[in-house]
């Protein structure tokens, strides 16, 4: 079979797949869409979801990128590099190699088998996880693919005591824990900087920016950038789509603006501090924001090979630190900004055929 015609056939069944998940995350849309709504909707390549959160109306809604262009046309962009990006520990490896700081990786559990992969810490079966948590290691188990904090789970101890997701567990338990882990990572807790602790002590609140490539002047840039913040619901992890808040960042000043949560719910609501801390979010300035995009930038047209990327950072007390990268991010932040509505950004995604 010719090579064109596997990467062709190759590319029609992930299309169908990912139309699959379009399809279910419509069907389990948590509140009721009038059905004239939904029709005009799915017409124009939307949720009925989205139709109501982006406010969409016959003379706005080119202006957003649609969810059937994010599910089933934006997984093509990166081609075959886009592998890289959806598996957590070969992109961290690859923009580390970049001069990126990354999490270190210990761990790596598949069908019942612990493989090291770190050097600092012992860790090959649940009783060695257990002996370097007890030992003061900080750890976070996700998926080394997927996204939207599914199945994310921390573990520490505290006094030593075993503690997952902020619970104290015994030794039994932990372990129950981990013989039932099956395609995720071990690797290390990033200590966030002390203003995302101060907004929501309980999750690592982190930052999407999204990076393209502006054909024409033969560079990327940024055009949007969105701060996570988690809530009880939400914690561990910082997704709106778990509960947790968002707002978006001014990408030339770093300046948050308002909040905004119940990412499922019609209704939103708009908070300038954070609902159950109290913290201040609406104008605050993001530590170390010129160099975070200044070398997110740098790094990306060094990766030329890989146009689209949705960065997930988290600022540190020293910069920052890239905890994934996301191959055909979530577009949800339209929200705030219709991505479509700015010129560089639908020349982008014209050059690729998706709009």
């Amino acid at each position: 079979m010719p090579r064109d015609i596997g990467e062709r056939v190759f590319t029609a069944g992930q299309a169908a797949r990912n139309f699959q998940r379009l399809v279910q995350r419509e069907l389990h849309c948590p509140f009721r869409v009038p059905l004239g709504r939904r029709i005009w909707a799915w017409r124009k390549g939307f949720l009925g979801f989205s139709s109501v959160r982006y406010e969409l109306t016959p003379a706005n809604y080119t202006d957003f990128v649609s969810d059937y262009a994010r599910y089933v046309k934006t997984p093509s962009i990166n081609g075959r590099f886009g592998s890289a990006l959806n598996n957590k520990v070969v992109f961290s490896r690859l923009v580390a190699s970049y001069g990126l700081d990354v999490p270190e990786y210990y761990c790596i559990v598949t069908r019942g088998r612990f493989v090291q992969v770190g050097d600092r810490h012992r860790m090959s079966t649940p009783d060695e996880i257990i002996e370097s948590i007890l030992g003061g290691g900080h750890f976070v188990v996700k998926p080394y693919g997927g996204g939207s904090g599914v199945s994310v789970s921390t573990l520490n101890a505290v006094d030593g005591k075993l503690h997952l997701n902020g619970v104290e567990k015994t030794a039994d338990q932990m372990r129950t824990f981990l013989d039932r882990l099956d395609e995720v990572v071990l690797c290390e807790f990033v200590r966030q900087h002390e203003y995302a602790s101060t907004i929501f002590p309980d999750s690592t609140n982190s930052i999407r920016l999204l990076s393209m490539w502006d054909y024409d002047a033969g560079e990327p840039f940024i055009p949007f950038a969105g701060h996570r913040f988690g809530r009880p619901s939400s914690a561990p992890v910082d997704n709106c789509s778990q509960g947790g808040l968002s707002c978006q960042v001014d990408v030339e000043t770093g300046v948050l603006g308002s909040a905004h949560s119940g990412h499922m719910d019609p209704e939103t609501r708009s908070h300038t501090t954070h609902p159950d801390t109290g913290a201040k979010i609406t104008g605050l300035v993001v530590p170390h924001w010129q160099f975070v995009t200044s070398k997110l930038l740098e790094v990306a047209k060094e990766m030329s090979y890989i146009p689209y990327v949705g960065w997930d950072v988290v600022v540190t007390d020293s910069g920052f630190t890239v905890i994934e990268g996301n191959n055909y991010p979530d577009l949800g932040h339209q929200v705030y900004l219709p991505l479509l509505s700015l010129p560089r950004v639908r020349a982008f995604y014209q050059k690729h055929n998706i709009v």
